[in-house]
């Protein structure tokens, strides 16, 4: 019989179990990546700061640092740079600290589902909306309800920029808003609606008598706008400086529609609301306005994060949303 040679079999046996070198470096990596170096790291990118860091976290400075550089050393990559005003994330780091976030938001969903299955029920779906959905949303609740009943959901109203930080923050699973800004790698978006938005005003207001109100009317009064709405006070400014006229006064923001209906029918203030709450608003003893043309249309979006694997639940929740926009355009 002839006999291998022994360098050959020592070869072919090296050759059948060693991993080649990138694939070697990118086990070691994962293997470094516990769950206690991603929060430290996630904290220092946060506080942009060592020291602010080390305090959240309760532990002392030194060992924060030798944290973060036991996992750049195991990535074999400079996470962090120190800048005058602060850390800040290299492109390797933000990479790390974009998909680090998403682990953390996927651990939250599955504690959040076990605490949900132990009160008897079968998931939560947390939804931001917009004003303009406020008659809208219950009947989308509703039939989601009727489909999986034992899911719970959680609702909040706001304006664009906080339901989008909230949305990518993972405090939302889905927003319904105007969407008004850069796409993000992260979000996945698609029309739901469009609306238009009108003035409303008390009953008593000197321009609720006129016929046709042109903008330069509506620059002696004072306005009341929600809080935090950037997009709506931009186009409301945007439809006075295209009539060559000043922006309005922005004497009071509220964060909530009935405070600001309140406020309506004890002054002469002007407000500028979505159509889909016009009826609200009569009800509430105001008029609208009858401006010379929309004030300004509105396309709604529904947006979720396309990076998280969507339970049971959120799907349904979208699935019934989905439906709630369809009925709106027929």
């Amino acid at each position: 019989m002839k006999r291998s040679h022994p360098s050959r079999k020592r070869a072919a046996s090296h050759g059948a179990t060693a991993p080649a070198p990138a694939l070697g470096r990118y086990r070691a990596g994962i293997k470094g990546l516990d769950s206690r170096l991603l929060r430290q790291f996630l904290a220092v990118v946060e506080c942009k700061s060592f020291t602010l860091a080390a305090q959240a976290l309760h532990v002392t400075q030194p060992a924060l640092t030798k944290s973060i550089q036991k996992l750049e050393q195991r990535l074999d990559v400079k996470l962090l740079e120190r800048r005058r005003n602060g850390v800040e994330p290299t492109r390797y780091g933000q990479v790390l600290a974009s998909r680090a976030k998403l682990v953390e938001l996927e651990i939250a969903h599955a504690v959040s589902e076990i605490q949900s299955l132990r009160g008897g029920h079968q998931g939560i779906v947390n939804v931001g909306s917009a004003f303009a959905l406020i008659n809208h949303l219950p009947r989308a609740i509703l039939a989601m309800q009727r489909r999986q009943p034992n899911v719970a959901v959680r609702v909040s109203v706001d304006v664009m920029d906080p339901l989008l930080a909230s949305l990518l923050a993972g405090d939302l699973d889905i927003a319904c808003s105007p969407i008004e800004f850069p796409s993000y790698a992260d979000l996945e978006t698609e029309p739901l609606m469009e609306h238009e938005h009108v003035l409303v005003a008390r009953r008593e207001h000197p321009l609720a008598g006129s016929a046709r109100i042109e903008p330069r009317q509506l620059v002696a009064f004072p306005w009341i706008t929600f809080a935090r709405g950037h997009m709506a006070s931009s186009k409301i400014g945007s439809v006075f400086a295209a009539n060559r006229l000043p922006p309005p006064n922005a004497a009071i923001t509220v964060s909530s529609v009935e405070i600001m209906f309140a406020a309506l029918r004890h002054s002469d203030y002007v407000a500028a609301l979505p159509d889909t709450l016009a009826g609200n608003a009569i009800a509430g003893g105001l008029v609208v306005l009858p401006f010379q043309a929309p004030f300004w249309r509105v396309r709604l979006y529904l947006a979720y994060r396309r990076s998280t694997h969507p339970t049971a639940a959120m799907t349904s929740m979208l699935e019934c949303l989905r439906s709630l926009g369809s009925e709106a355009l027929t």
